[in-house]
């Protein structure tokens, strides 16, 4: 999903960029995203999973997704879907979930 991280301060994640609906919370209109960067040196991060793009993910190239970056936004600020993760991606970011909140 394209996403509109504007107004971002610091370290954090600006602009549009990709990013995994991790959680629709539309009953109150939000949704729990994790962002995705063409940095590809964030990959030595902890935290973070570097994917392929495919015709699936819908991706345009290499990108580290930045689970430490997890956060809730307004659904208004996504703008479009590009694809979906497969399986494997999908149970990888959750590991890496559970051990940065250590759950």
């Amino acid at each position: 999903m394209a996403t509109d991280l504007g107004g971002s301060r610091g370290h954090e994640q600006k602009k549009e960029r990709p990013c995994i609906i991790w959680r629709d919370l539309d009953h109150i209109g939000m949704a729990v995203v994790i962002p995705l960067t063409g940095s590809l040196e964030r990959d030595n991060l902890p935290h973070t999973l570097l994917i392929e793009p495919t015709t699936k993910n819908g991706l345009e190239k290499e990108s580290v997704i930045l689970v430490f970056q997890i956060t809730a936004i307004d659904k208004s600020r996504l703008i479009k879907k590009l694809g979906v993760l497969d399986d494997g991606e999908v149970e990888s970011v959750g590991a890496l979930l559970k051990d940065l909140l250590r759950i």
